[in-house]
Order: structure tokens, then sequence, then C-alpha cells
């Protein structure tokens, strides 16, 4: 029998102050860390006209994994916003350990021990680690009330080892990658002894090792009797971890599965509707003697990160860059696109050699690149979809008297926006109202409007469903097909071995390798990405 929730906060007469940005709010000590049972009851959600969730009811028990299946926008981020208190229900309830709960708050909900791991990390950049994982809930000493310090250095440094995140609890947020970010997301959980604790997509940054440690923390939690509830996209992790499967489609809860009841094929047909077939090798047959160098790097350093990295990319050809977390691919490619500036080396597009290279630069000669970290590089939050398509072109956009021609502008939005299929109700909805999938096709809509001759693309499908993989996938195909050169930066062996010509192998920062045509295995792949054979 699960024991009744008690909870230390002020009393009801004296409603408890939000806490200030600097987190100087009232101490809340947190809920013991023991199970408590989540119903949602008919929760109803409409962003700009368009239903996202319609009357859906659903559960979550205690020592259970509780997995959400479904496409972009079927809306299971926005039920999990809505159990963590950041998004108020249209209709329906909640009801915590057989109690209604009140309309939450992030901070209500977080004081009943719910919390949510967010699909994009949401950490103050400029504090540190141990800072973040305390931000509004600061421990007090008990005789002083000043901040206990060293209880949050000590309890930091415990948390993040649980997650398997090696680093200093000083380090700042903002030198930490996206992988560490999400660590250190799901340590904040830990910290503040959570027993409702939401998952949204936390494995789409993370490497398998990295994956690993989190799936044997979360079984340990499961073990210790919390509530775990789980979003992905990868069907074979959801497999492996899940003890119970809901599927969500448009809105609506059609089907749920426990565990060892269903195969990776039926969960599919019942995410999308239909049946999806076994993707193939991509193998283009433009003609290899019409192929033109479109770009060349000779000998690009940035001490200490990445040494010598020299390669070319051909038209109508789809590369890969393959490397563990922390090899320099992504650096590399910030650096190709003016966001690093190198100690030497030189990069040429076409017959133009790009000296000082900023991002301006580099779309003007034709090179454009998508970010991983799509919530901190890459989308403007709270600014329209139209606005945030044509951000990459706004020097060319067509004016009247001096001033953007809005009607031409949403003109040419909407056709880049048709193109890679995004899914919204209007052009004038804020791009954070969409689903991460559909926020990913919209990167790929503005960066069409520049009409590059290279895309580089980092981590290109993290964080979309299968379909929309497909879908993102057929784009880059057909960027390829009309001429372009694509180089993908990925995670995902897989990934590569599908859709590249070529895929260049980076470890500790230099090319240790090239595999192309039939020899891209993702078992060829995983050797040279650990370093073996490399002296």
């Amino acid at each position: 029998m699960t024991m009744p929730f008690i909870h230390r906060v002020q009393p009801k007469t004296a409603a408890a102050p939000e806490p200030t940005a600097g987190g100087s709010g009232p101490l809340v000590d947190p809920p013991p860390a023991s199970g408590a049972r989540l119903v949602a009851h008919g929760l109803t959600k409409s962003f700009s006209g368009a239903t996202v969730l319609d009357a859906v009811s659903v559960s979550f028990e205690p020592g259970e994994i509780h997995t959400l299946l479904g496409e972009n926008g079927a809306g299971k981020s926005t039920l999990f916003k809505i159990l963590s208190g950041l998004y108020p229900a249209d209709a329906g309830w909640l009801e915590l350990v057989g109690d209604r709960l009140p309309e939450l708050t992030p901070r209500l909900a977080l004081e009943r021990g719910i919390y949510l791991v967010p699909q994009e990390p949401t950490l103050m950049a400029h504090l540190s680690a141990a800072e973040n994982l305390y931000t509004g809930v600061l421990p007090r000493r008990r005789i002083s009330a000043l901040v206990d310090w060293g209880r949050i250095r000590k309890d930091a440094a415990s948390s993040l080892e649980r997650v398997g995140l090696d680093i200093d609890p000083e380090t700042p947020a903002r030198d930490l990658s996206i992988a560490q970010q999400q660590l250190l997301e799901c340590a904040r959980a830990l910290v503040h002894h959570c027993r409702v604790i939401l998952f949204d997509e936390p494995t789409s940054p993370l490497t398998a090792h990295e994956t690993e440690i989190l799936f044997g923390l979360m079984r340990a939690l499961q073990a210790e009797g919390l509530c775990l509830g789980f979003i992905s996209h990868r069907l074979d992790e959801v497999i492996e971890i899940s003890d119970r499967i809901s599927v969500l489609r448009d809105g609506r809860h059609v089907a749920s599965f426990d565990r060892g009841t269903v195969a990776r094929d039926d969960l599919v047909t019942a995410m999308v509707g239909r049946e999806i077939g076994v993707r193939t090798r991509t193998r283009r047959t433009s003609d290899l003697a019409s192929r033109q160098e479109v770009l060349r790097v000779e000998g690009l350093s940035l001490a200490p990160v990445f040494t010598d990295i020299s390669f070319h990319l051909l038209s109508h050809e789809v590369v890969g860059m393959a490397g563990l977390v922390g090899s320099g691919r992504t650096e590399i490619a910030e650096t190709l696109f003016g966001l690093r500036s190198a100690d030497r080396g030189s990069v040429r597009i076409g017959e133009r050699t790009l000296g000082h290279r900023s991002p301006r630069t580099c779309i003007d000669a034709g090179l454009i690149y998508l970010p991983e970290d799509r919530g901190r590089h890459g989308i403007f939050a709270e600014v329209d979809l139209t606005r945030n398509v044509t951000a990459g072109i706004v020097p060319r956009l067509p004016r009247r008297w001096g001033l953007l021609n809005k009607s031409e502008e949403e003109r040419g939005a909407s056709t880049a926006v048709a193109r890679t299929s995004v899914k919204t109700a209007s052009l004038g909805a804020a791009i954070n109202t969409l689903s991460g999938g559909n926020q990913q096709r919209a990167m790929f809509s503005r960066w069409l409007m520049a009409e590059p001759q290279v895309a580089i693309l980092d981590e290109p499908t993290r964080g979309v469903d299968i379909g929309a993989k497909d879908d993102i996938y057929d784009i880059i195909s057909d960027l390829a097909a009309s001429g372009m050169a694509c180089l993908i930066i990925s995670s995902d062996l897989e990934e590569l071995a599908l859709t590249c010509d070529r895929v260049l192998v980076v470890y500790e920062g230099r090319i240790v390798g090239e595999v192309g045509g039939a020899e891209i295995t993702t078992a060829r792949l995983g050797e040279l990405v650990v370093g073996a054979g490399v002296r």
C-alpha cells in the first residue's frame, strides 16, 4: 500500500513565492523517493486551433517504465508537459495517488515529486553544472539560513556520478556538449528526489555507452518503486526498456502493449496507421564524370580539438562523418561555417577560397549548416514559423520602399515548408508549438531557401520518428540529385550506411579512415570510431 504523500511546505495561509532568477526562493524539502501512481483523465489540448491531444487517458504506475510512442506531432511531448505543469490542459484532469491535482505549474509539480527531463535541455548557460541542479530550490543551512554550498557540491558530485557524467560540478553549462547537458537534466531529477520522472527523448543525443548508463539508472529507479515515463523514437530501445507501451496517433491514444506482446513492425503500424517498408541503401546513379568538386578543405586545425583535417566533397554526393561524441566532428563543422576561428588551414567552395569566414559569408558563398542543438542554435522559439524559415536569407528577401515585403516573405516560406512537409495549423504559429520533428523539417526549409551548393547536416534526424526519418532521408537524396553536396554528421552508424556514398571517420580530432560504397557497414564504421587499428 502506498503511503500518503507528506511534504513540508509553507502554511496554506501564505502562498509560497516563486523563486527569483538567482534562485533565492525558499527551500522546499524534497519529497520522499517512493512510488506514486499518476493518472491522466481525458486530457485535451489545442494550439492555434489545431488539436494536439484529444481526450487522452493514460496511467503511470509505480515500479514501471511506461513508454509513449508515436510520430512527431502525435502529442507525446505535450502530454508530458501537461503532467509536469509546463502546459495547462484545455480539458481533463490529473490524479496523483488517488487525489485530484489542481492545475499545476512546474514549481507545484516539483513539490509533488513530478519532474520532466525535457527533449531540449533548458539549462542556464552561465551557471555551473552544480548550480543548474539546484536552480530555484537552494538548500540552506539550518541555523544561518545561508545557502549550503558544501552540500550542493557534495550532492551534485554524487548525482553526476550516478548518471555517468564525468565532469567537474563547477563546469559552466555552456561548456558541456548536448549529450552532457541531457545527462545533467537527468541528474536534476535525482537531486530533487522525485518519485515520478518523465524522460522526453533523453537518449537522442547519447552514444550507445551513455544510453546503457542511463538505462541502468532507469532500471535502478524502477527497482526502488519510482514511476517512470519515457519517450523515444528508437524502437529497439523502446522494446528493450519498456514494461508498457502506449501509442498515440493524431492526438489520440490508439493502442497499449505489455512487455513481450508486440513486435517492432506492429508498433510502426500502430504509430503511423500504415506499414512502412524496410529502407535499403541509397545508390546514386548520376554520371561520375559530371560530378564537380564543390568543397575542398586542406589542413584545417584548431588546437587542441582537431588537427590537419583535409577532405573534399563532389556535387551529387552524400558524405558522412562518423565519430564518438567528443571526437571533434561538430567542432569541425562549426569551424567550416565560421562559428569558430581555425588556427590554420583553407576552405574553398567551388573556385572561391574563404579566408575570414562568418556564417553570413559562408551562406553567401553557398555553404549552410544545420546544427545539432536545434533548441540553442537553430530555432527562435517564440518567433512565428515564417520568420524562422526566412531567417537565413533576410538580406535577400524582397523589399518594397526599403521595407520587407511581408506577403512575398510569407509566400516564399509557404513554398519552403510545403517542400519539406512541415505540419502546422498556421505559418503564424510560434515554432515552439510544433513537434520536434516538424521543427527539424522547418530548419531544412530555412536552408533550402538559401539555395546552397554544400549542406552540412549535424545529426539531421535527432529526435524524429521513423516516418519523419524517411522523409528527411528523401530530402537529402533529392538535394544530392539536384547537384548539391551533403556532409552528414551522425552518431547513427546505420543511418550513415543507408544514406552515404563515402564516410569519413574522425577519432580524437583526426580523420583516421574513409570508407566508400559497399564497404560502408556498421561493423566497419564501429571499429574505426573507437580507434581500432589507429596508430
